[in-house]
């Protein structure tokens, strides 16, 4: 139930999850409300993002940007795993899967001590 997180470059927390099977590179984004995935990454994770409908909005830096909920039925990190997690998909140039705090507020301890994340069911 913990999992710790080395700060890559530019001091962000990059981590690799699971995702239906398919693994998914995220950066953690204590600023995003939500589990934001590319579409690349959705299609990789058997989620066809044509067939969506994006009815949200998401402010990013490169400014608003339309979105589509969708379920991961399967999201492991690491020894943790989870069933049926609310998600969007950014319809737009996200570069990289945002882990968000829909995900991180799973955790009972999120806490960050020098360059490492830490995790704690």
């Amino acid at each position: 139930g913990r999992i710790e997180v080395a700060a890559g470059r530019g001091g962000h927390f990059p981590l690799e999850a699971v995702l239906n099977g398919e693994p998914v590179h995220f950066i953690v984004d204590t600023g995003a409300t939500t589990v934001a995935l590319s579409r690349e990454d959705a299609r990789r994770v058997g989620i066809d993002p044509a067939r969506l409908s994006y009815t949200g909005i998401a402010m990013t830096a490169n400014g608003q940007v339309p979105t589509a909920q969708v379920t991961i039925r399967d999201f492991a990190l690491g020894e943790v795993r989870d069933q049926n997690v609310r998600a969007v998909v950014i319809d737009g140039d996200l570069g990289v899967s945002l882990l968000g705090m829909s995900y991180l507020s799973r955790f009972a301890r999120v806490s960050f001590e020098g360059n490492r994340l830490i995790l704690e069911r």
